[in-house]
């Protein structure tokens, strides 16, 4: 009887931290760090300045995308004012903006959209003489075609004309008039 009125108390001295807490940690960190390196060269590309022929052709790969997948023709505009190129539905609501990469009312920069006129058939599509007409929107179907068209990009003394084929995002042609 003796020793069950005696109580043993077991004191534990935790004065740190334990192998599995540092190793949890550093794996963390290893982790973290990690992403950071492989995602380096996607967070530092937003500082290069892209021609705006690079901007352009992005703009129509992601309209020809968002046509396909919401199953509806889509537009693409440019807007001078936020120097963004728009890509809207039928409602006319934004789906994307896509930056030019120059201030808003630059008045160095201009882009035309032009919808070529059809002539003579395709051959004169892929020739010089095709008639154009200046637009304020391209349209992209579902189907992954569009309109022939062209765009005229002018920045300063920098000008180039790009022909588009209507069922691709591939660049035809590219010209500096």
């Amino acid at each position: 009887m003796l020793f069950d009125s005696i109580e043993v108390k077991h004191v534990k001295n935790s004065s740190g931290f334990s192998l599995i807490e540092i190793l949890l940690v550093l794996g963390l960190i290893a982790l973290s760090t990690g992403l950071v390196v492989i995602n380096a060269d996607v967070i530092f590309s937003g500082f290069e300045e892209r021609p705006l022929s690079e901007i352009l052709h992005k703009v129509v790969r992601e309209a020809r995308f968002l046509a396909a997948k919401n199953r509806e023709p889509v537009y693409v505009s440019f807007d001078p004012e936020g120097s963004n190129f728009l890509i809207t539905n039928r409602e006319n609501s934004v789906l994307e903006s896509i930056s030019s990469g120059y201030p808003g009312d630059d008045s160095d920069l201009e882009i035309i959209l032009y919808r070529l006129l059809p002539e003579k058939g395709l051959s004169s599509f892929r020739g010089l003489s095709t008639n154009r007409k200046p637009v304020d929107r391209l349209v992209f179907h579902p189907d992954r075609s569009s309109t022939p068209f062209e765009v005229g990009l002018r920045y300063g003394e920098e000008q180039s004309l790009h022909r588009y084929d209507p069922f691709s995002d591939s660049e035809i042609e590219n010209s500096n008039p």
